[in-house]
């Protein structure tokens, strides 16, 4: 075979790959279905763990050393804000404020004989009996007998504060969860005695995904559901920080009506302002996550997903009136024609 003939056969050959390629791009693939946007999207839902919990979860803690003399709350006890929890032994307190007592009359005395003595200065000095000197040292004398008197003030304060310290009061209306006091054990300043709990109403606290935070302040039908049970929540606060080991921000929400139990755990439950399409619909062209849609044209157009996770509905922006690939989806790519199955 010449040169000259094999030239013209391998023409013969590429125009025949290059018609055949582009009679397979021009037909139509099989028919796909498609779907109205607004028909095949979905209420934009999303849930995070929560708890409920109380205002106030306090452990009340000894703050002197003592043993403990009598407990007046036990375990399921209702008490309400200042009523008596404990108390403990304070006859050594006691001994020492009375010390403390005795020593600021001993120094009120001390102060009152330095007055007078400033004063009978004073009056003789007027005589010319005593000297300037003489009544400058009595004034000294009344100041320094004042600032003994002010420390012992202060010592006696610090002994009737511990006096004090010996009966445990409740900072709040609660009920006591836990006791750890036992009559005639020896409490140490930070041993735990009792554990108290809020009733003020609860909250709820939840760990809300970084990615979805943003829409909760506008998402509707907030709800907690416990075990099937659903309560009417609102937004209280939502945490500006973001975890950076959970990548969650804090969110505290409050019950309308009624309220679940504190120590309760459940789910938060929100519907969003958007919507978002059924993870089947999701296909990845290159790197980018998107779904198909058919044009005017009878075209495949590739629209991106920025959000979207694989496995999950994911939100998109589409018109209501967007006709979504629902069938013959994942063989598709931008820009091919396609032949609808069914009237649209």
């Amino acid at each position: 075979m010449s040169g000259a003939d094999r030239m013209s056969r391998l023409a013969f050959l590429l125009a025949g790959l290059l018609l055949g390629a582009n009679l397979l791009f021009a037909q139509p693939i099989d028919p796909v279905s498609v779907r109205p946007f607004h028909e095949v999207a979905l209420p934009d839902t999303g849930s995070a763990p929560a708890s409920v919990i109380a205002p106030n979860d306090s452990r009340i803690a000894a703050e002197v050393t003592a043993r403990v003399a009598r407990i007046h709350a036990e375990v399921g006890s209702i008490v309400k804000a200042g009523a008596l929890l404990l108390e403990l032994d304070d006859a050594d307190d006691r001994l020492a404020l009375t010390q403390a007592e005795a020593q600021v009359s001993a120094a009120q005395a001390r102060v009152a004989l330095a007055e007078q003595r400033r004063r009978q200065a004073l009056s003789l000095r007027q005589k010319q009996f005593v000297s300037d000197d003489a009544v400058l040292e009595l004034q000294t004398g009344v100041q320094a007998t004042e600032a003994e008197l002010a420390v012992a003030q202060a010592r006696r304060a610090v002994a009737a504060r511990t006096v004090e310290k010996c009966r445990i009061i409740a900072p709040f209306a609660g009920v006591v969860l836990e006791r750890q006091a036992q009559v005639g054990a020896l409490a140490t300043p930070g041993t735990p005695l009792l554990r108290l709990v809020d009733l003020a109403p609860p909250e709820i606290e939840a760990q809300i995904p970084a990615a979805w935070a943003d829409e909760l302040p506008q998402a509707r039908d907030l709800l907690f559901d416990r075990q099937g049970q659903r309560y009417p929540i609102r937004l209280l606060r939502l945490s500006p920080v973001v975890d950076m080991t959970a990548r969650t921000r804090i969110a505290r929400l409050a019950f309308t009506d009624p309220t679940a139990p504190a120590g309760s755990s459940g789910l938060l439950r929100w519907t969003g302002a958007g919507a978002v399409l059924p993870a089947e619909l999701l296909v990845q062209r290159g790197a980018v996550l998107g779904v198909f849609v058919v044009d005017d044209h009878d075209r495949a157009r590739f629209v991106p997903a920025p959000d979207a996770q694989p496995g999950r509905p994911f939100p998109i922006i589409l018109p209501p009136e967007a006709l979504v690939v629902t069938h013959g989806h994942q063989g598709l790519t931008d820009g091919q024609s396609v032949t609808v199955d069914g009237a649209r």
